[in-house]
Parts: C-alpha cells; structure tokens; sequence
C-alpha cells in the first residue's frame, strides 16, 4: 500500500506539474544568502525547539548504508555497524545519492518506485567566488558582485556561475585551473595588468558530495506527474520527502520544508490511530 499526502491548502492538478510556483508564492527575484552564521543557521534554530545539546537522537557523521522495511518496522544499519530500530522513517536522501544504490534497501523497491526515482535527476549550479583587495572594487561588472551597500560591502568579492556540464568539469578539476581560467575572461576584457590575482578563491563541489551529488532536483523532458507521484509514494512504512518530492516548490528550501511537514504529520497520525 502506498499513501499520496497532499499539502494543506495545494491542489495537484495538471498546470501545476510543470511550474514550480515558488516565485509566484514568493517573489520573482532570487535572494543570494550571506548570513557570516552560514546557512546552516537556519537548521540550527529548528533543531533547537526540540534537540537539547548532545541529544542521542541526534546522529551526526553517520553513514546509512542499508534500510530494511515491511509493514511491521523497519531496522537502519550504518556504516559503523550500528542499527536503529524504527516504526515509520522518512527518508530525505538526495536524488543524487538513490539512483546509483548507494543505499542499499531490502527487500529492492518495487519496480514503480524505481522507475520513479530514476526518471529524474539532480542538476548542477556552481557559484565560484573570487576576493580582490577592497581598492579594485567597479573593475569587473560583468560577474556579479557581492561588494555593495545591503551585501559585503568594500569586501572584494564577486562572483561567477556555471551549471550543469560546465559544472561538471569545473567541479572536477582543481582550483588553481578554474581560477586561472575565470580570470582569463576579465583580463582579456581589462587587460592583465588591471586584474591582479584574487587574495582568496573557493567554490562548492555539489557533483562530488557523497551526500548530494548535486544541487537539486530536475525535471527531465518527459516526466510525467505519474512519474513524480511514484518518486514521493511511501512503500510500506518507508516514506519520502526532501525537495525532490514537492511538485510545487522542487529545487526550493521551502520544498523540502513543506514536504518533511507533511509526512510528519501524517506518520504522526497514523501512529496515534495505532497503524
């Protein structure tokens, strides 16, 4: 048996399948975060409202390697060996980290809820970050600069963005070769000698991360809402959520909010009715 929960107040009808409603719910502009906490901070302060420090509960730097259900529990076995013992789990990996069975799950899934996952996959968004002494600040208009009045203001800082493929390549490669190769793009526009060599350079590799492998979810050219239901659908006591599972708010932090809230609930539910 598998159970599709709906948002309170959301319809899942057709002309929602293939728009994520996040900008019109929100803003049509994108808001970059520079929060000195880190981002982080945000999951931090939830955690709060409920974890005490050094809660037990709380596993950090564990690997889950296998996950076994049925309709009576389910046992979760680690890479260190330990096993926790559950009624209902949710489970939020990655669309990146599912596919390529980094998680082994016994019995294997059903050939619906495969075929689900595997019909989507992760996209690539990596932003690169250069820091010039505060005194060259206006020199390179055509990167995005984070040294303004309302941002890092006088900190030097811009930045520039590739996704997917070039992603690919840039991620795999070291950062002396990606540095070397974005500032070849402003030097030739400015000339060398008025491009110095950045004081810090850094950028995420998203594609690497045994975690994530990747950004966030994507919707391929022909998937269908069938498809996604199959992604998000519980199998027995198994259940789904994470960004990936919202045909709404995909790719979206508020996704995976809302997503994680629903299934909670439901679980919380069903385990009050003593199901």
């Amino acid at each position: 048996m598998h159970i599709l929960i709906g948002l309170p107040g959301t319809r899942c009808n057709e002309a929602n399948w293939l728009k994520n409603t996040t900008f019109d719910n929100c803003s049509d502009r994108n808001h970059f975060i520079y929060d000195q906490r880190g981002s982080n901070a945000f999951v931090k302060g939830e955690a709060s409202t409920f974890l005490s420090g050094n809660d037990p509960r709380l596993l950090l730097n564990t690997v889950v390697t296998n996950i076994s259900y049925d309709h009576s529990g389910l046992p979760i076995i680690n890479e260190d060996g330990g096993c926790v013992q559950a009624d209902y789990a949710i489970c939020t990996f990655s669309l990146g980290v599912l596919p390529p069975d980094t998680v082994a799950f016994e019995p294997e899934l059903p050939d619906w809820k495969r075929l689900g996952l595997e019909n989507f996959s992760m996209g690539t968004y990596t932003a690169i970050f250069l820091q010039f002494p505060s005194d060259q600040r206006g020199y390179y208009p055509e990167f995005q600069s984070l040294d303004g009045e309302g941002f890092l203001a006088r900190s030097g800082i811009i930045f520039v963005t590739v996704v997917q493929s070039q992603s690919y390549v840039v991620e795999a490669q070291d950062d002396e070769t990606t540095k070397q190769d974005v500032l070849a793009v402003p030097r030739d526009g400015f000339g060398a000698e008025n491009v110095p060599e950045p004081i810090a350079f850094m950028y995420p590799r998203w594609s690497l991360e045994p975690w994530a492998y990747g950004s966030y979810s994507n919707w391929p050219p022909g998937t269908t809402p069938e498809m996604h239901q199959n992604l998000r659908a519980n199998v027995d006591r198994l259940y789904f959520a994470g960004e990936a599972t919202s045909s709404q708010y995909f790719g979206f932090l508020r996704g995976a909010w809302f997503e994680g809230q629903a299934v909670g609930e439901a679980i919380a539910d069903f385990d009050q009715r003593g199901q």
